[in-house]
């Protein structure tokens, strides 16, 4: 039986040849990025952890936002976040802080910044 061509490795500009679609350090890279992200199937258990950090805190201080970058003010619209975000290496199933949406984007947009 022929055995199979060598084929470059799917991931641009990786010289690498193998039998499978991406080379071994691409494939381990590509395996830890699903792991990170998680899958559909826990995304309702997310949810319902969110909702339940958000609930207590609104048990707790009511509809305030600790703020990030400026004071504590009153806010509606409070979120879950994710105190180390996942796109930076953080737990998936890490600890949550409750924060306006202003205020996570805030977060986000600080964080991203200092990466690039």
């Amino acid at each position: 039986m022929p055995r199979q061509r060598l084929r470059p490795c799917s991931q641009p500009g990786c010289p690498e040849l193998q039998y499978d679609t991406r080379c071994a350090q691409h494939r381990r890279e590509n395996d830890r990025r699903k792991r990170q992200v998680g899958s559909r199937a826990s995304e309702p258990r997310d949810r319902e952890r969110r909702k339940a950090t958000v609930d207590a805190h609104r048990a707790t201080y009511g509809d305030w936002c600790p703020g990030w970058g400026r004071e504590a003010h009153a806010s509606t619209d409070l979120t879950a976040d994710h105190v180390e975000e996942v796109a930076l290496g953080g737990d998936p199933h890490g600890a949550l802080q409750t924060l306006c949406r202003s205020c996570n984007a805030r977060k986000h947009a600080s964080r991203q910044n200092r990466v690039r």
